[in-house]
């Protein structure tokens, strides 16, 4: 390991350490720099790391070091993000681009780290990871020439939809001051983001009705009636383009969960909470750490699978050999192990 790559992943280490322990809140990705740091099995990859950039990605940023990857870091406005992070990286030598078209122009790369398929268009040697759902509907629509890793349909990426999304988003409600006790919410989308809102909602105090065509919820304007709080999370952008009207006739706060513009685009920015954008990413730490982590030790793992596939395209789902592995180390924490039980996991 080289001198500054050493002193990259102390001075992440240290930033980490006042808030995060890495056995109690991310034991997968510390477990997997430690392995990583020995085996070294990305020695030399040129990598671009497109998840939401907040103090806890630095865990993710920290395995991909000891792997021997050299990292390349891109953030947005459409995905949000802790301003103070990209100076920090900058300042160990961490090479951050602000958007895609910037990113392009530093390539080439041999993997890219996606999230909502907002970097699909940089030319990769090997192929994408892609991390969230409403992602592998984009590339599921137009397919890269080369493969593409699919973290979100992983059993392991429910412990951060179901369990992780619906405490941001609650975490994010309480944040801008609306305590949910008491409130009507009508949700969009039943999925596993959804079943988590509806979970930690309900535990909150508040009262749900469900959206969800495909489970034979359909929307009818009456449901809008007496609604406080209307969240979608059906990782569908324009989901709710159809509704525009109503929903902004109807005064209740509008909340997205989606990583894409779910309401659409008559649906105005201010209109809606943190700009459209999702709600938990206003918090410093969107989704909490030991909920994240598993998804991110598997995130970087699709890395692997890139390079050791024979696929030339097309979507590859988790094996269940690597999720196995990750949710060990997991478990061998055991700070969540009552919560993956609750899942089935």
């Amino acid at each position: 390991m080289t001198p500054d790559r050493a002193a990259q992943i102390q001075a992440i280490a240290a930033t980490l350490a006042p808030e995060l322990d890495p056995a109690r809140d991310y034991p997968a990705l510390a477990t997997q720099a430690k392995r990583w740091r020995e085996e070294r099995p990305f020695e030399g990859l040129r990598v671009l790391c497109g998840t939401p950039l907040f103090l806890n990605t630095l865990a993710q940023y920290a395995a991909l070091l000891e792997a021997g990857a050299d990292i390349t870091v891109v953030y947005s406005d459409e995905l949000g993000y802790d301003p103070a992070i990209p100076g920090f990286l900058a300042g160990i030598g961490i090479r951050t681009c602000h958007g895609a078209e910037e990113a392009a122009s530093v390539g080439p790369f041999d993997a890219v780290l996606d999230c909502g398929a907002l970097n699909r268009d940089i030319p990769v040697r090997l192929g994408y990871c892609e991390l969230t759902r409403s992602g592998v509907h984009i590339y599921e629509a137009d397919p890269p020439d080369k493969p593409v890793f699919a973290a979100d349909s992983g059993r392991i990426k429910s412990i951060e939809t179901v369990l992780g999304t619906g405490d941001g988003c609650l975490r994010g409600l309480r944040h801008i001051g609306v305590d949910p006790a008491g409130k009507n919410v009508l949700l969009f989308g039943h999925g596993r983001v959804g079943r988590g809102i509806e979970y930690s909602l309900t535990q909150a105090g508040a009262t749900l009705r469900i959206v969800d065509p495909a489970q034979g919820r359909v929307f009818t304007p009456d449901l809008l009636n007496g609604a406080d709080i209307v969240i979608s999370a059906t990782g569908i952008r324009d989901a709710l383009a159809p509704f525009a009207q109503l929903l902004l006739d109807s005064g209740a706060l509008l909340v997205n969960m989606g990583a894409d513009d779910e309401f659409g685009a008559d649906i105005p920015p201010d209109r809606a909470v943190n700009r459209k954008r999702p709600v938990n990413f206003m918090l410093a730490e969107p989704t909490s750490t030991r909920y994240i982590d598993p998804t991110l030790a598997l995130y970087n793992a699709g890395i692997l699978e890139l390079m050791h596939g024979t696929a030339e395209s097309g979507i590859l789902t988790p094996s269940a050999q690597v999720e196995d592995f990750i949710l060990a180390d997991v478990r061998a924490a055991g700070v969540i192990n009552a919560e993956i039980d609750a899942l089935g996991l």
